[in-house]
């Protein structure tokens, strides 16, 4: 639960169905992020004594404009919540994490928060994504009530743990989700914990990043909602609790936060592929630099553009009650500023700006917008 690998806490804390109110809420515009890069992230409440507990947490949000250095967005509202992702999609910005969601209009600043609900069952450690009809898919830790998710059960010598995904209901805009058939993984362990996942593209193939305590292992599939396979130690002891994102230049910007005496900071190295072991990581972002105390973990990237068109949002009620329709297509969310010449990362993603309808293809050593 965003813990990584700092200690275990009661699992009756945060398991979502919890929520950031009772209802969806109106709160205080904050300035619209404009960098190309955002990462969410969570550090401790000022008056906490135990920043292990994920009560304690509450999430924060930056924008880059390299992915390198980070600043915190302007009249950004802390709220309760551990382990979050963020994701855009056209101009709304969805911030979720154990606790719920937080909806920000990228025209006005205006902010609203939600419950967020699994047709089936609790969910943390929340990593988004986006299907080739513009609805969210959301990869999660299964919530254990009672118990530890990321562990196994005092007296067990071995369990079973999966990361599932669970799709958008249409028209609830990212307040409801069902879940799919199956598990994207499912491991056996015998001790430490298997949590925090985050799902990218990274050109070639799906990529499910989990955290082993301090360290990061790598599954990959060939479809978003298939089963993924161990590929790699990506992280070995270095940090944990990942986050991969595939940058303009084709290469991956892998995140991990990692103990840095009695703090914690969010560290960054790049590979090819995301998929291969990483030496070493580079500091990004400390709470210190930011003014925000001696904690800064959990990070969840996601690129500052459009993304895909929800068609399906545009026909469909929140009401839906049917299981969608999983697919098994690679097509990826744009990953860049979305504008006719601009680079993208994804080839055969697709966009609309205006009323121009846009298509990442290739273009001699780069892929770039253009006309479809």
């Amino acid at each position: 639960m965003g813990r990584g690998w700092r200690g275990v806490v009661s699992a009756t804390v945060l398991l979502v169905g919890a929520s950031l109110t009772s209802a969806e809420l109106a709160n205080a515009a904050v300035t619209v992020p404009t960098q190309p890069y955002l990462m969410a992230f969570h550090t401790c409440a000022p008056s906490a004594t135990d920043c292990n507990n994920p009560s304690n947490h509450i999430v924060q949000l930056g924008q880059s404009a390299d992915g390198v250095t980070w600043s915190l967005v302007g009249g950004w509202q802390s709220f309760k919540g551990s382990v979050p992702d963020v994701f855009r999609r056209g101009d709304t910005l969805y911030v979720i994490s154990t606790s719920g969601l937080m909806r920000v209009d990228m025209k006005t600043g205006a902010t609203t928060t939600a419950t967020v609900s699994l047709n089936s069952g609790t969910y943390v450690d929340p990593s988004l994504a986006q299907l080739p009809d513009g609805r969210l898919i959301l990869f999660f830790l299964p919530g254990i009530p009672g118990q530890d998710p990321a562990g196994c059960a005092p007296g067990e010598a071995s369990c079973v743990r999966q990361i599932k995904s669970a799709v958008e209901v249409a028209g609830s805009n990212g307040t409801q989700f069902v879940v799919d058939d199956g598990a994207r993984i499912s491991e056996t362990i015998t001790s430490g914990a298997f949590s925090d996942p985050d799902i990218f593209y990274n050109g070639t193939e799906w990529v499910l990043y989990v955290s082993r305590g301090p360290s990061v292992h790598a599954y990959t599939s060939a479809s978003l909602q298939g089963s993924y396979v161990f590929k790699a130690v990506v992280s070995n002891n270095t940090g944990g609790v990942p986050a991969g994102l595939r940058m303009p230049d084709g290469t991956i910007a892998t995140y991990v936060h990692t103990s840095v005496g009695g703090s914690t900071e969010i560290r960054r190295a790049t590979s090819a592929t995301g998929t291969s072991p990483i030496a070493s990581f580079q500091t990004s972002l400390s709470g210190q630099s930011l003014g925000l105390g001696t904690h800064a973990e959990s990070p969840g990237i996601a690129v500052n553009a459009a993304g895909i068109e929800c068609s399906a949002c545009a026909t469909s009620t929140a009401t839906t009650t049917t299981a969608p329709t999983a697919t098994t297509t690679s097509t990826a969310a744009a990953s860049s500023t979305a504008r006719l010449g601009a680079s993208c990362t994804r080839v055969g993603a697709t966009a609309t700006v205006g009323k121009t309808r846009l298509i990442c293809k290739k273009s001699g050593k780069k892929t770039v917008w253009v006309k479809r």
